[in-house]
């Protein structure tokens, strides 16, 4: 027997008998005389006139006979080709486009529905899509009693087409039918026309528009090519509500959108319950994941609300500090790392509020703050340099060494232009052009910079000292350490150790950024202040890949 895709039986084999020698020997000349026929003839018989190709309005009915009592043999669409003959009495015959009309028409249409084709209609594919419910035999001709030319297996796909006598022609699946000379074989129509009302899947017989209301002239929302499935709802108006084929419908289950009924058929019983039972499998699997995320995710709220409350208590409980001694000149920095900002400096001797050391650093906090008190961080000193006991050759009791002005103690702050004005009257320098101001590890840019002197002293001899206030203006870039910093005009105030940047101000430390209308950095506390003024604070933060959200 052959398959499905074989199409050998097609050709029947003879014996070749003494009895039948002469009758083959004919039927062979015939044949070669039909295929030289066929050639000559071949570019004649395809040549239809363009004209002669007619398409129907809307979906239609082709009957078997030119009568509308007559059965339906066939299901147009609307918008595709198909030839006609010249028609009479209402009725137009109706032909594959390849045929020459010399044959049977695959049936009759009324001249009431038909309007000729434009140039660019696509022509009837004339084979719909049918699933095989069980195995089933098929004849070389539409007859029981002819030969058995092949076998279908449950679950095949296969075309049907050109009903007669209650006989389907079917042909391979994956390519359109144009003539029934391509057919494989016929089966009953009784075989692969499967009622079933209360089937919840149905199938493209051919590609259909799934559109959003069971209106005709509703917008698509999807399309469903042939044998593709879908469940299926409530029929309205001749059409079917649909839902996809792995959604899993419940009574407030948003319908996916509607087709036609004529062109959905019923999948096979067996083979719809095995797939809705692959569909019931899922759906239990799914409820399964969802419980078991809810216990998770209480198991981590559980977790989360622990660790909150394990770190509220880190958090507000007191700072247990002890006093220890400089025993060398030594900076406070910012964070616990030799190249971070400076933010003040110790005198050798001088005494200082310590927290709990942070691997080869002491946090330091504001003189005065106890155990029991909300003690402030001021920054961080390199531990080898602070002593339980103050150094021998220091009192406790002798005053704190006075810094001298220009001394060895203090910073130099570099300061470079093109252009610098003093103004005594006014106690002010001002530089101006590619200003840079380099002090340590702070750098500034700008397009001027004016510093504000204390009132007193006639030349800018110890200058520094001097300095209470820097504003720089115009494009105004700093980078502090890590940090980098824009705005359109930068205040520092000296005294205070405090950064006002204004306008347009943003602040990036890392991956992170933060910006509003006014930034405000101080340095002593390591900690900065935002505001937006008209427009909102935006504020920009990464975290580790590995931190759960």
């Amino acid at each position: 027997m052959s398959s499905i895709f074989d199409k050998k039986f097609l050709f029947r084999s003879f014996s070749p008998t003494a009895s039948s020698a002469s009758a083959y020997t004919a039927s062979a000349l015939i044949c070669a005389v039909f295929i030289l026929s066929f050639f000559a003839i071949s570019s004649v018989a395809h040549a239809y006139d363009r004209t002669e190709l007619k398409i129907s309005k809307s979906i239609a009915n082709i009957r078997e006979k030119a009568d509308l009592k007559s059965s339906v043999v066939w299901v147009l669409s609307p918008a595709e080709s198909f030839l006609v003959d010249k028609g009479e009495k209402g009725w137009f015959a109706v032909y594959p486009a390849s045929s020459d009309l010399s044959g049977l028409p695959i049936g009759y249409i009324s001249k009431k529905i038909v309007i000729p084709a434009a140039q660019n209609s696509p022509v009837v594919d004339w084979g719909d899509v049918r699933y095989v419910g069980k195995e089933l035999n098929y004849h070389i001709e539409r007859s029981s009693k002819s030969a058995v030319a092949g076998k279908l297996a449950e679950g095949d796909k296969i075309k049907v087409g050109f009903l007669r006598g209650g006989w389907y022609a079917i042909f391979k699946a994956d390519k359109p039918v144009a003539s029934e000379e391509d057919a494989l074989g016929f089966v009953k129509k009784g075989l692969v026309d499967i009622k079933l009302d209360d089937a919840r899947i149905r199938y493209a017989v051919r590609k259909i528009s799934v559109i959003q209301k069971p209106v005709t002239t509703s917008k698509a929302v999807g399309v469903l090519n042939p044998g593709h499935r879908a469940q299926v709802g409530k029929e309205k108006g001749g059409m079917y509500a649909l839902y996809r084929i792995d959604t899993l419908v419940k009574k407030d289950t948003p319908v996916w959108g509607y087709a036609w009924g004529p062109f959905l058929a019923a999948y096979p019983k067996n083979l719809e319950k095995k797939k809705m039972a692959g569909i019931d499998t899922r759906k239990a699997e799914l409820e399964a994941e969802k419980k078991k995320k809810k216990v998770e995710l209480q198991k981590r709220t559980t977790a989360l609300a622990s660790m909150d409350k394990a770190m509220d208590e880190v958090l507000n409980a007191p700072i247990v500090t002890e006093t220890m001694f400089a025993s060398a000149v030594l900076n406070v920095r910012s964070e616990p790392n030799a190249k971070s900002l400076i933010v003040d400096k110790l005198e050798v001797g001088q005494a200082v509020l310590v927290g709990p050391e942070e691997g080869k650093w002491f946090p330091v906090f504001k003189a005065g703050a106890t155990a029991e008190s909300d003690s402030l961080l001021v920054g961080y000193v390199y531990k080898a340099y602070l002593n339980a006991e103050p150094p021998v050759e220091v009192k406790k009791d002798r005053p704190a060494k006075k810094r001298i002005p220009g001394g060895p103690d203090e910073v130099p702050i570099k300061i470079t232009s093109k252009k610098m004005t003093f103004s005594e009257n006014k106690n002010r320098i001002t530089f101006s052009g590619n200003v840079k101001v380099v002090r340590l590890d702070v750098t500034l840019t700008s397009d001027t910079l004016t510093a504000f002197l204390k009132a007193g002293g006639d030349s800018l001899k110890d200058t520094q000292d001097k300095i209470k206030e820097i504003v720089a203006k115009g494009r105004v870039k700093v980078n502090m350490n890590n940090r980098k910093g824009s705005c359109e005009k930068l205040t520092f105030v000296v005294v205070d150790s405090i950064i006002l940047m204004e306008g347009n101000a943003k602040l990036q430390d890392g991956p992170n950024l933060v910006q509003g209308n006014l930034i405000k950095f101080y340095l002593k506390d390591n900690r900065s202040e935002v505001v937006g003024g008209d427009k909102p604070v935006e504020a920009i933060f990464f975290t580790p890949k590995n931190v759960a959200p």
